[in-house]
């Protein structure tokens, strides 16, 4: 499998429009209410560009009152994820928490942590998971979601002496582990409790109880 990159075009407006939105994360907005339930500092969002979507860039109305998320590399934002940030249930109101633009494909988030001089990199489901290990001090990558490891990605991760894949504490996680492991020897799962993802080990734990417990 091979993945094209988007246009100039594409990059600048995606570009503009993550600088929109980033600007729309103001304190007492739903997003930036849901970073700071999630243990997330303004240092974070400002790093990885964070946003808010209140006035949607054309196109983008579907995703009003959603958090941005862009992925972002050597060339600039090359995608934008969005997660719902509203008080409801979003399986009952038939919608998931996430959502990517259409014909956008799965990518590493984070990415340009691989250009870290470090022996060890983290591999989280996730990108608020890869966010809260990087607040804390650890290299990390992320993916959003287990079944969104893609062959080629182990390429980008070949080269380190330690990958620590820090896996929810479900089936999704192992799922993710073990497609993960079973390409890369020097790989290995350090899992979080039962139902509990990195974020959540960090929320009860804290940062330094993070990083033991994923050896960094």
């Amino acid at each position: 499998m091979t993945f094209s990159p988007p246009s100039k075009q594409r990059i600048a407006f995606l570009e503009q429009a993550a600088t929109a939105y980033h600007k729309q994360l103001k304190a007492g907005t739903p997003a930036a209410q849901h970073l700071e339930k999630r243990g997330l500092s303004w240092d974070s969002a400002q790093y990885f560009r964070l946003g808010y979507v209140d006035v949607p860039a054309s196109g983008h109305e579907r995703y009003r009152g959603m958090l941005s998320i862009p992925y972002i590399n050597m060339q600039g934002v090359i995608a934008i994820r969005y997660r719902c940030v509203a008080e409801h249930d979003c399986k009952e109101l038939g919608h998931g928490k996430y959502t990517r633009e259409p014909g956008d494909d799965a990518k590493v988030y984070n990415i340009n942590a691989l250009t870290l001089n470090v022996p060890s990199i983290a591999v989280c489901e996730g990108e608020i998971d890869a966010m809260t290990a990087w607040q804390c001090g650890i290299p990390a990558i992320g993916v959003a979601g287990a079944q969104n490891w893609r062959p080629i990605f182990n390429r980008l991760i070949k080269g380190y002496k330690r990958i620590a894949v820090l896996a929810d504490g479900d089936d999704a996680g192992l799922k993710l582990s073990d497609t993960i492991t079973a390409a890369n020897e020097r790989a290995s799962l350090i899992q979080m409790p039962a139902e509990t993802d990195v974020n959540g080990y960090y929320l009860e734990h804290g940062a330094e109880a993070l990083r033991v417990k994923a050896g960094f």
